[in-house]
């Protein structure tokens, strides 16, 4: 038995556990920081070690293998703010002998590929940048030899950044086949080299903040009245190897994320050239059909729907964490794969369906949700009854919250910690959720469907487990799912198996029992800039907001609506307003020098109108707002 523990120091940190093969746990740091997207640049003890190893059952006395990646390290660049290890890191010795480190690319490789179940594939890996070395080679080394070669007093000389990778997977080993490096820039938010840059820095623009993504692939979808100001061939010469132009930055966006679809658009075609082309490329190179896909680009359903539908492309694999969480994973992998017999390169032994890897929920109690005011439906130990009576009132329209079970490891929620709704049964289903995430109320939400009941509804991959492709719904069923839809007509679908997701595939069933169709609206359970919740405490929290009905555990119901108690609030004269942006996607803000909430538009008009209002106090924002002190009672 081989037990290998695999490391990412870098931003979207995380640790994971591969025992023989087997993917057992993995937990991004974020979970465990509540820092959404918080990186660890160097092993230190802010790393979820403890808690992966803990879920997988085993000590460090247990692990055989230690693999790490270091994506902010360099030849001449560790040290100062970035060294390899902090000196109070105490969870092993990092000259010990079982420390291994890898490259990033070739650790991004494995992730797909052992994930996948497949025996041979091509790979195709892509993003803004990965390890930063003198030859640009891949290298799977000792610690201590890596960390001599990183100190090394050397010559100056070009180093390379890899940025895209081509490999073939074949019995049990990753060829390289072509390699594209990063440039230096002086500006790097507007020099665009790559699919990478495109997407991250006209997200970035459009948005003003990082890790707009998601939200610039959403706003690329609704729809642009009048000729664009900016189109696809723009952006990237036509013909079958598309190049990025320049020139067609010179343009000027509106305030309102949701006046600049045509932008949106506009980015989102160029980059799904770009990738499509270098999809069909790895596919060429390597002989093989089969395609695996790796890098924060892969978490594009639109590109990876595209990718799907290519002529020469059998099968696409994009494993539930393909940005830089995932790391880790293929580290674990490569551990795994390189304690084996010389000569017995292993293949990926199964096909990873389910994402449940993270953190065990913990139990509520009656107890511990009667103090926070909600009573309890069914009590814990009735798993059974639990689950209908939840099935029975998504079916009769109610928004529920499931807390239960190991956390999802990657960035999407997938019915472990998840707020469902029924398509047709919860009237404006997806603009409550919207508000409820405090949301544009165009981002779309996902329908779950169980895979064999996929076709029925939708046109499209054959699954999407973790959620990684976008869908056509069926032109008869557009109008009965159209909560479920984005403005563009598609659908973000999770695939359900009775196998890999339990508990989701029977509420599905149960709802069907009801005569609805056996689909539910997933998004995930945390609120704006928050990490997919992972306590109880945040949980109970969580589902205080009116919105939200019911709470489900592994085996209890919670009720979760409580009266609104109206309290009447004044704002002190040391609180300012104000409003930020315009439109849908306005923010209405209440500030002192101690702290900002966003409000709603309701209140805050209330509050321009009259010196003291009426307001739910059962709500979060004005809870929120009274804790700090942003508005006072009376």
């Amino acid at each position: 038995m081989t037990t290998v523990l695999g490391i990412h120091c870098g931003h979207e940190a995380s640790c994971s556990v591969v025992r023989d093969g087997r993917l057992i746990a993995a937990v991004q740091q974020e979970r465990v920081t509540r820092r959404k997207y918080d990186g660890q640049e160097f092993l230190s003890d802010r790393l979820p070690i403890a808690q992966v190893l803990h879920e997988a059952g085993v000590t460090m006395d247990d692990i055989d293998v230690i693999v790490s990646s270091f994506q902010a390290a360099g030849p001449s660049g560790v040290g100062l703010q970035r060294p390899l290890f902090a000196r109070s890191f105490s969870a092993f010795d990092p000259f010990d002998p079982r420390h291994h480190v890898v490259s990033h690319h070739l650790a991004h490789a494995a992730s797909a590929v052992y994930t996948s179940g497949l025996a041979q594939a091509a790979v195709l890996v892509s993003d803004s940048a990965g390890t930063t070395s003198r030859d640009g080679a891949d290298f799977y080394l000792p610690f201590k030899d890596f960390y001599g070669s990183y100190y090394s007093d050397a010559p100056d000389g070009e180093l390379l950044t890899e940025m895209r990778s081509v490999y073939a997977f074949r019995q049990g080993r990753f060829v390289l086949l072509d390699r594209a490096f990063s440039r230096a820039h002086n500006q790097p938010d507007v020099f665009v080299q790559s699919e990478a840059s495109l997407y991250d820095n006209v997200a970035r623009y459009l948005f003003r903040q990082e890790h707009s993504h998601g939200q610039m692939m959403a706003l690329a979808g609704l729809p642009w009245q009048g000729a664009p100001r900016l189109v696809a061939d723009d952006i990237v010469t036509a013909g079958a190897a598309p190049r990025l132009k320049n020139g067609w930055q010179l343009l000027e966006a509106a305030p309102d994320p949701a006046d600049n679809a045509d932008i949106a658009a506009a980015a989102q075609e160029a980059f799904t050239r770009l990738l499509t082309h270098h999809a069909q490329r790895a596919v060429e190179l390597a002989g093989i059909p089969d395609l695996c896909c790796a890098g924060g680009v892969f978490l594009n359903l639109t590109a990876n729907s595209a990718i799907a539908a290519l002529p020469g492309v059998r099968e696409v694999s994009v494993p539930s964490c393909p940005h830089d969480a995932g790391i880790s994973v293929g580290a674990a992998f490569l551990g795994w794969a390189h304690s084996q017999p010389r000569n017995e390169m292993p293949l990926p032994s199964h096909r990873v369906g389910a994402d449940f890897l993270g953190v065990t929920a913990e139990a509520i109690t009656p107890e511990r949700a009667a103090e926070a005011g909600f009573p309890t439906a069914v009590p814990p130990g009735e798993a059974e009854e639990a689950a209908a009576m939840a099935a029975a009132l998504l079916a009769q329209g109610a928004i529920v919250a499931r807390f239960a079970g190991r956390a999802e490891f990657g960035p999407r929620a997938l019915g472990n910690r998840s707020l469902l709704s029924h398509p047709v049964a919860c009237t404006d289903a997806r603009a409550k959720l919207n508000r409820l995430k405090q949301r544009q109320g165009w981002r779309p939400v996902a329908p779950m469907v169980r895979e064999q009941d996929l076709e029925t509804y939708f046109r499209g991959p054959a699954r999407s487990p973790f959620m990684n492709f976008n869908f056509d719904v069926r032109d008869e069923y557009r109008e009965l799912l159209a909560e479920a839809l984005h403005a563009d007509g598609t659908a973000r679908v999770q695939t359900v198996t009775a196998q890999d997701n339990p508990a989701i595939y029977d509420l599905l069933t149960r709802i069907a029992a009801h005569g609805l169709v056996p689909i539910l609206i997933n998004t995930s359970f945390n609120g704006p800039g928050q990490p997919i919740i992972d306590s109880a405490t945040d949980a109970l929290e969580y589902v205080r907001r009116p919105e939200v009905d019911f709470l489900l555990t592994e085996d209890a119901l919670f009720a979760t609506a409580v009266p609104a108690a109206q309290v009447t609030v004044r704002r002190p004269q040391t609180v300012a307003m104000a409003v930020l942006g315009s439109g849908p996607a306005a923010k209405y803000l209440l500030s002192h020098e101690h702290a900002t909430q966003q409000v709603d538009q309701q209140l805050f008009l209330d509050l321009c109108g009259q010196q003291r209002v009426t307001a739910d106090g059962a709500s979060p924002q004005v809870r929120d707002c009274l804790r700090a002190g942003l508005l006072v009672e009376g």
